[in-house]
């Protein structure tokens, strides 16, 4: 692919609208998805959703685990505004985040959120909650939103997209947050936790 085409190829390939929401992840419990569904739906913006889960149509729908992904079939049901990619590459979903007007993530909880960071380095403006470890990953580099107010999502949502200072600022420092963070101290950090557990069970 050519540099100067991949823009409108990756457009084309997964038909994106020239703005748009993203999402990428599960649609478990604590990702708080039908919430961003439903403050997407109240402001007609596009949605695009990436997630092996959220094209599965295997699942077991009895599962208590799985009631938010039966919820989000419900919701976006004939809805054209949003979209479910799927499981994508990597270097494709690298250059859809550098498409999207913003990266929602208003999860209930995180134990780390990875897709913050994927979204941070690519400039796209993030918005998420502070809830578990988003703060500590995200820092001064995000707009906070209520997790449990669809308003305040949509809210967030809506000052990135008309606001580009503001999503002009948050892109140059999410860049900068996202260095602080390496798969190489990822893992020793993720060791020493680990290793305070064990020792601590031990004593």
């Amino acid at each position: 692919m050519k540099i100067g085409n991949w823009e409108s190829e990756i457009k084309k390939k997964y038909s994106l609208p020239n703005k748009f929401i993203l999402y990428v992840g599960d649609a478990t419990w604590n990702k708080n998805l039908p919430r961003l569904i439903e403050a997407a739906k109240s402001m007609k913006i596009p949605l695009v959703m990436v997630g092996k889960a959220l094209i599965d149509k295997g699942f077991d729908r009895d599962n208590p685990w799985n009631q938010d992904l039966v919820r989000v079939e419900k919701l976006i049901e004939k809805d054209r505004n949003i979209l479910r990619l799927g499981f994508i590459s990597t270097g494709d979903l690298v250059m859809i985040y550098n498409l999207a007007t913003v990266f929602a993530m208003p999860s209930l909880y995180e134990g780390f959120g990875l897709p913050i960071l994927e979204a941070m380095s690519c400039g796209c403006p993030v918005v998420t909650t502070k809830e578990g470890s988003i703060p500590e990953i995200a820092g001064n580099a995000a707009f906070y939103v209520d997790a449990y107010d669809i308003n305040s999502i949509s809210n967030g949502i809506k000052k990135m997209l008309t606001d580009d200072t503001l999503g002009y600022g948050l892109s140059k420092k999410g860049i900068l947050q996202a260095k602080k963070f390496s798969w190489k101290k990822t893992a020793k950090e993720t060791f020493s936790m680990y290793e305070k557990i064990v020792i601590g069970k031990t004593i």
